[in-house]
């Protein structure tokens, strides 16, 4: 893919350069699944946030990214996917209302951080982030948000999860795994369903922190005890 990568023009890129047969992985009814270049796997971090898909956004950012890397000479491959974690991983409003809710629960004392804000500056060394779903999907050339189908109902999704997403978090085996919205966490209760994934390293109950998320602050208010309750028991069973 490094060819395809250094082959992208300058500038912003749109579905001409992107949404291509070249980078298209598979598509099941009015799913299609496009290849990025995420491929980071930290498995000394102590946090995991997992998202459902990287959207159409992160995709363009990631390939810019990827491709801006190369361009300025760097070569070596962790180095490369570093940056492209920097430049493309959980950013704007959505990272700033997840990092006051975690530091809210208390996980900012659990890893001995000032906030977890440093997860995403000098401390990334501690998060892994990654995606029930670790490459994009798009229904019907939209993001895709969980239904039309949902995951379970889509042979091509569950296999994902199953063969992607469960290896992947046994690889981080000291993390804590922080599913971003109800279906992320569908994604984990079937691994944990499953005898893949320990019920005890998810927090179950964190609201997804987009911006667009009404619900958000109600459900956290709701929800906070049991957090940080979940974040204890986690830093007790850790050490």
């Amino acid at each position: 893919m490094v060819a395809s990568l250094r082959a992208l023009p300058a500038g912003p890129l749109g579905t001409d350069q992107l949404l291509v047969p070249k980078f298209l992985l598979e598509e099941e009814g009015n799913l299609q699944t496009y290849w990025i270049p995420f491929e980071r796997l930290n498995s000394a971090a102590r946090v995991a946030v997992v998202g459902l898909t990287p959207g159409w956004q992160q995709m363009t950012e990631a390939f810019a990214a990827a491709r801006d890397a190369l361009t300025a000479g760097m070569t070596d491959e962790r180095v490369i996917m570093n940056y492209i974690e920097r430049q493309a991983g959980f950013v704007g409003i959505m990272r700033t209302n997840m990092v006051r809710m975690l530091d809210v629960i208390g996980m900012s004392n659990a890893l001995g951080l000032q906030s977890c804000a440093e997860l995403f500056a000098d401390q990334e060394g501690l998060v892994h982030g990654t995606s029930a779903l670790r490459y994009p999907v798009f229904a019907r050339g939209e993001n895709y948000g969980g239904q039309g189908p949902s995951v379970r109902r889509s042979p091509m999704l569950t296999r994902y999860v199953r063969e992607q997403l469960a290896p992947e978090l046994a690889a981080v085996p000291d993390a804590l795994v922080l599913p971003l919205g109800k279906a992320v966490e569908g994604c984990l209760r079937m691994l944990v369903a499953d005898g893949q994934l320990d019920e005890v390293r998810c927090l179950f109950g964190f609201p997804h922190p987009s911006g667009g998320n009404g619900h958000r602050v109600a459900q956290f208010a709701r929800n906070r005890l049991m957090l940080q309750t979940q974040v204890a028991d986690w830093t007790t069973a850790s050490r």
